[in-house]
């Protein structure tokens, strides 16, 4: 593992942070580049996506004092320390997700579920480049194994191999990035002789996000399998919102199939 990049006296830069930098500047990136594919307004669907953007770090690092609230409470000096803990992906995609909508709400040059499409499989490819970080880092680490996949970390003892969980995030999100764009080139052109657009995508890849996180459940370096669904902020979130997720693609799948 490679948790330092380079080091100059007591100023150091992560690899963690270097590497998820790229992910996030590479979806801001090909998001903006996908906004004409959707026939979006350039100008102000940039302006909602810097809120976001803003929205997004404030919730990936809130989730870090939120699920470590007790260690910050009882020693708040550790709010200063920017190097301690990390970013959360699901407080990224929240703060995101819920700032656009609001902004969208209020601004009616550009459609939520437009912006949601457009911007999901670069959202994807962000967790599948970010991940990479992790793994580097040696965080978010998987249950010891023997299986082939199985690597060894720099804290462990010469004898122990673990399952890459960060590796396994990174390859299924690639696979779903790939999905996510061989189905809107089938959908996009019924969507764009429709006059309201009915999204599939952006509820499609949530769904799959969340198939991704509650798969890799068995083999993470956590609590066990129910206590983990049941008290981690993360599965309480995501089992919220998969519902809806699964109700907004099935009306989306019906408006188009009636279309055609």
């Amino acid at each position: 593992m490679y948790p330092t990049l380079f080091q100059i006296a007591s100023f150091r830069i992560d690899t963690y942070s270097v590497i998820w930098f790229i992910a996030l500047s590479t979806a801001i990136i090909w998001s903006i580049k996908r906004l004409s594919l959707y026939g979006l307004d350039e100008y102000e669907s940039r302006r909602v996506m810097a809120v976001s953007f803003f929205f997004m770090l404030i919730g990936a690092r809130s989730f870090e004092y939120i699920l470590h609230w007790r260690q910050y409470m009882n020693n708040p000096s550790l709010f200063l320390d920017i190097n301690r803990g990390g970013v959360h992906e699901f407080g990224a995609v929240s703060g995101a997700f819920l700032s656009a909508l609001v902004m969208c709400l209020f601004n009616k040059k550009v459609s939520f579920s437009k912006l949601c499409d457009a911007a999901s499989p670069p959202a994807l490819l962000a967790i599948a480049i970010g991940r990479w970080g992790c793994f580097l880092n040696g965080c978010c680490v998987g249950l010891p194994s023997k299986f082939f996949t199985a690597v060894h970390f720099p804290f462990d003892r010469a004898d122990v191999l673990r399952h890459p969980v960060q590796i396994y995030y990174s390859l299924i999100a690639f696979v779903i990035v790939a999905v996510l764009l061989l189905l809107e080139r089938k959908v996009l052109p019924v969507q764009l002789r429709q006059k309201k657009h009915y999204s599939v995508i952006a509820p499609l890849a949530v769904i799959l996000y969340s198939l991704m996180r509650y798969s890799m459940i068995p083999v993470r370096e956590t609590q066990p399998f129910l206590w983990e669904v049941t008290h981690s902020i993360t599965y309480q979130g995501i089992s919220i919102l998969l519902p809806f997720m699964i109700v907004w693609l099935l009306h989306s799948l019906l408006r188009l199939k009636s279309a055609n």
